[in-house]
């Protein structure tokens, strides 16, 4: 599993934040480590079943008080609260924030994030993201 941010900051790569309703961004994580290993300064916040949305923030808060300028924030839905808290916190903190999270992406950020940060990082992850979703039977059948 991700080791702790604040035991591990490597101040020149950005880190990588995972907000998601529910547990999934934490399932979306281990399916990450499970293809790629572990990894570092990469940390899932689940929004709890009837969490109030500042007591959320906060917890945010915490993680990015811990991680360098240029890290990215992937939100699983745009509007969602895991999105609206983390963008609000955007004015006090250089991130870069995706909606619409998924596995190609996070697992391009692994690689990205050695070169890129900050928002040049999550336009590159946007087309990752969007790159990974296809109609599976019409490229086999173009391959076929």
């Amino acid at each position: 599993m991700a080791k702790n941010v604040q035991d591990h900051f490597t101040p020149e790569v950005p880190g990588l934040v995972i907000v998601t309703h529910g547990r999934w961004g934490e399932e979306l994580l281990k399916s990450a480590e499970m293809i790629a290993g572990e990894m570092e300064q990469v940390v899932a916040i689940s929004l709890a079943a009837g969490e109030e949305p500042l007591e959320y923030q906060r917890r945010i808060t915490r993680v990015l008080e811990t991680l360098p300028e240029g890290s990215v924030v992937f939100a699983d839905l745009l509007g969602g609260t895991p999105c609206n808290c983390s963008a609000a916190l955007s004015k006090k903190y250089s991130i870069g924030i995706v909606s619409g999270v998924n596995l190609p992406m996070l697992l391009e950020a692994l690689c990205l994030r050695q070169s890129l940060s900050g928002e040049e990082l999550a336009a590159a992850l946007v087309g990752a993201g969007r790159e990974g979703i296809q109609n599976v039977l019409s490229v086999l059948s173009e391959v076929v």
